[in-house]
């Protein structure tokens, strides 16, 4: 079976990885290499990789560049995998290879098709799937190959969830790849009644209101962090940053929105919520000053500023 592989991330490395130890041949492989590297959250070093394992492979900052398709064309390829990116193919990628592309989306399709899956599975608290699909022109709608199911915690943050995402990645492609090889490519439909949409987001989207209650903003933290630009508010004018944090469940403290209600020992703040309070226990200050008790962290975003907050989320 010779295959191509398209994408950026470590769902892609996976793939590549899980492929080669199923003995397919990889003929070739497109990685991202955007120019604002910032903008690709998790983006992953497939040149190195494949250098590593001999594999050829090529650059691209717009996927659908004459020259890729053609690249992909000549291979004669049986299947391409178009796995971990977000930019839309054009319709002639569907029909470089034999049995067209397979794609990945880690939620339950067709629930959760779109962008952003796995903020918005920890902002709503939803269970997600190592699905691989076969692609078309429409979003995450195509017939699934495979899925494997993984739980989401209610401790789960996105850098304990993408481990969980990994081995559903790893468990689902031991079973297709083999599959794949026998002749076997069978497909199921999926329910369109049943298909949810997540919409973009943007590094904007991780400002805290302090106004919500401590569940909303916890899982706000828990959605946007590492490897993602972060949950965000403001001290005296300029951006922190908020990895880390822990709801309140003991003390009843009453205090001012935003204010700094204690510190403890390991330097995590107790932050009053609009509802209940909040232990931020990974922050990062942009600036020499600290903060101390009675400090407040809020403020607004400007209408005309909010392209500008954008960029400076992604390059600090």
């Amino acid at each position: 079976m010779k295959v191509g592989v398209i994408g950026a991330v470590g769902s892609t490395a996976l793939t590549i990885k899980k492929l080669l130890a199923h003995g397919a041949k990889i003929s070739g492989v497109l990685g991202h290499e955007p120019k604002l590297k910032g903008r690709v959250s998790g983006l992953n070093d497939l040149r190195s990789l494949c250098f590593e394992l001999n594999l050829d492979y090529k650059p691209y900052t717009n996927i659908n560049n004459i020259e890729l398709i053609q690249w992909f064309k000549e291979m004669d390829l049986d299947v391409i995998f178009a796995v971990g990116f977000s930019q839309l193919l054009k319709e002639e990628w569907f029909k470089i290879a034999k049995k067209g592309c397979i794609g990945f989306h880690p939620t339950r399709l067709p629930n959760g098709r779109g962008r952003a899956p796995i903020a918005w599975m920890i902002l709503k608290k939803e269970s997600g799937a190592a699905t691989f699909f076969k692609m078309g022109l429409g979003t995450d709608d195509g017939p699934i190959y495979i899925q494997e199911f993984f739980e989401l915690d209610e401790s789960d943050d996105v850098e304990s969830l993408l481990p969980k995402i990994q081995n559903a990645i790893c468990t689902a492609l031991d079973k297709l790849i083999p599959n794949l090889l026998a002749g076997n490519w069978d497909v199921i439909a999926q329910n369109e009644m049943e298909a949810t949409y997540y919409a973009k987001r943007d590094p904007i989207d991780g400002f805290i209101n302090w106004h919500l209650s401590a569940i909303e903003i916890d899982r706000l933290i828990k959605a946007t962090t590492n490897p993602y630009p972060g949950a965000f508010s403001f001290f005296r004018g300029k951006i922190v940053k908020i990895w880390k944090s822990e709801i309140e469940e003991k003390n009843k403290i009453t205090g001012v929105t935003g204010r700094v209600l204690s510190i403890n020992e390991n330097e995590e703040y107790l932050i009053q919520c609009g509802d209940g309070c909040i232990w931020i226990k990974k922050i990062t200050i942009y600036s020499d000053e600290k903060l101390k008790i009675g400090d407040y962290l809020g403020g607004e975003i400007p209408f005309d500023k909010i392209d500008f907050i954008n960029r400076e989320l992604i390059n600090i």
